[in-house]
């Protein structure tokens, strides 16, 4: 960072600002999927004169936040920076912009607690008290009627990457996808990742030059990618010969992450000369027909292709979308040696052929691939129905809710809508390829109610995975609803018995069976100004709870921390619908 000061220290005046901020494991008899209001819930006034809007249910209340964005290298107020409020505790969110003179304000907002974050082009999108770019932010605390004035931010301008694409002869690539990849974790895997913001990827000029901006500080792998079909047409010796073409590279010019050169990135400063050609491989077509399980041509659908490799795949390298023509015959662009998967998925209409999807995976050799027929179907199919604990009817419209098919791995999952949940409470999930676990939210916030387990056959299978195979639809999910609330509150202090916030508060099962991934039973944040926590639990009778220094953002769901932390961490039980508190201290 330019003058000497470092990205920590600014970061840290940030934190500094914060003024003090004031089981049952089967489903309970008598439960019943409630019936389509036709009256307003009791209680509830009918119509546009209620204080707050049915749907989506998103809560009012009399707290707010003000504060400052200004530039950490000048000074100077930021205009026009995105500010988001997002509540840890599903009362809603808010997004406002900064004036001219870089202040914001965020009102009518409930008692909770918020992460805030702010971004502006430019400059590093940051949250509130975080003290370095892969550590979670500090949450902010508001009580009914509560005015905290003191949610400042200092932004550090984003570093950036510059260099020039070239081919093996030397001559400038236009128009190749450049991308700053790093290493981060995803809920709990630690995997390469895309670096996200707008200046995170760019395409070549005329010349081969790329610039990548915004950046946090870090080590950074750049990737080259040509995905344009026109582009990357290579030409042929003789008709004969093999194709050549590019295969997607890593600087300073390899197929393999572990032969590429970090970059390394501070704040505010460019590092040039990240140039490199792309390499040059033997490269081969697939080519083949999509048709319907009627038989028919597949139409009005994309072909997506990407590598099988589980690496490539989510950094996205590789991936493209191919046509598919009315006849539903498709050629894709040339291909680098490796596995593929094609993958299409269709818009859901009504008809024989709705929703119908399909994915095969091709290995490519360097010699064109022809006659690869895929057939679509409608895939796995997963019905049932939204009830609630005691019978009530929510009062808040089914059409609010969504129920989601989450993947069982960190692998890429077929793409699944969300299915929006009818007007007599049932659901239906379709084009389902892989194995999935359910969950289920609602639009701003539900008004308290949130999915307590899904059951199919007395499996809760929002811990357990399903699948359902394409022509044998899984019946009978009954998505249960509660308003009970498992919480686990505390604070965090050290020795001298002051408030501790600069660590990550992981609650965990302690059996590494519940370590799945984006799993439920590990739970994470960082104390908020006076050193409290709070975390929103599924009851278990079998937590560990450990206060952590320098734990990078998802790293807290990693299994092999986990392994390390279950000695140290303090035990602890808690039931469906208790508060319990837990106090921590740091050495």
């Amino acid at each position: 960072m330019r003058g000497g000061t470092s990205l920590t220290a600014l970061l840290l005046l940030c934190a500094g600002a914060v003024a003090a901020a004031t089981s049952p494991a089967a489903q309970a008899p008598g439960v019943v999927a409630p019936q389509t209001p036709r009256q307003p819930a009791p209680g509830v006034p009918p119509g546009p004169t209620r204080d707050r809007p049915a749907t989506p249910a998103q809560e009012e209340g009399t707290a707010s936040m003000r504060g400052v964005v200004v530039a950490a290298d000048t000074g100077v107020p930021l205009r026009r920076a995105i500010v988001r409020a997002n509540s840890t505790t599903g009362a809603g969110n808010a997004m406002v912009q900064t004036d001219e003179q870089g202040r914001f304000e965020v009102t009518r907002l409930p008692a909770g607690r918020y992460i805030v974050s702010v971004s502006r082009s430019g400059y590093v999108s940051m949250q509130f008290g975080q003290r370095a770019p892969n550590q979670p932010g500090m949450p902010v605390t508001l009580e009914d009627g509560q005015s905290n004035d003191k949610v400042h931010f200092v932004l550090a301008r984003g570093g950036a990457i510059t260099g020039r694409i070239v081919d093996e002869f030397g001559e400038p690539v236009s128009s190749a996808q450049v991308t700053a990849q790093r290493f981060s974790y995803m809920s709990g895997v630690r995997r390469m990742t895309g670096a996200g913001g707008e200046g995170g990827f760019d395409r070549t000029d005329d010349l081969g030059q790329f610039r990548l901006y915004g950046l946090a500080p870090g080590d950074y792998y750049v990737t080259a990618t040509l995905r344009s079909a026109q582009l990357m047409m290579p030409v042929t010796r003789a008709g004969t010969e093999p194709l050549e073409g590019y295969a997607p590279t890593y600087f300073p010019g390899t197929a393999s992450l572990a032969d590429a050169t970090r970059v390394i990135v501070k704040a505010g400063e460019d590092t040039a000369n990240v140039s490199f050609a792309l390499l040059a491989t033997t490269v081969a077509r697939i080519s083949g027909r999509v048709t319907t399980s009627s038989g028919e041509p597949s139409r009005d659908a994309m072909l997506m292709v990407m590598p099988a490799d589980d690496g490539m795949e989510m950094s996205g390298m590789g991936a493209t979308g191919t046509p598919i023509r009315g006849d539903g015959e498709f050629v894709t662009q040339p291909l680098a040696p490796g596995t593929y998967t094609l993958m299409v998925q269709r818009r859901f209409d009504p008809g024989a052929s709705a929703g119908e999807v399909g994915k095969i995976d091709v290995a490519v050799n360097g010699t064109d691939v022809s006659g690869v027929l895929l057939v679509t179907g409608r895939g796995g199919i997963i019905r049932g129905r939204v009830v609630t604990e005691d019978g009530t009817v929510p009062d808040f419209a089914p059409g609010s809710m969504r129920v989601m098919a989450t993947p069982d791995g960190p692998r890429r999952m077929f793409s699944t809508p969300p299915a929006t949940v009818n007007a007599d409470w049932t659901f239906e999930l379709a084009g389902l390829l892989d194995p999935v676990r359910l969950n289920a939210f609602v639009e701003g916030g539900g008004r308290g109610w949130w999915a307590r387990r899904a059951l199919l056959d007395g499996t809760d299978v929002m811990d357990v995975s399903i699948e359902a195979q394409p022509g044998r639809p899984v019946d009978g999910v009954e998505i249960v609803l509660s308003r009970k609330r498992t919480t686990l509150t505390g604070s965090v202090r050290d020795a001298r018995g002051q408030p501790v916030t600069d660590v990550t508060v992981v609650a965990f099962a302690a059996d590494p069976a519940r370590w799945t991934f984006a799993g439920r039973y590990v739970r994470s944040t960082r104390p908020d100004a006076n050193g409290t926590y709070s975390l929103s639990l599924v009851p278990t009778d079998d937590y560990r709870v450990i206060a952590v220094r320098g734990l990078e953002s998802g790293q807290a769901s990693d299994p092999e921390f986990l392994a390390r932390a279950v000695e140290d961490a303090t035990a602890v039980d808690i039931r469906e619908g208790e508060t319990r508190t837990l106090d921590l201290q740091i050495k």
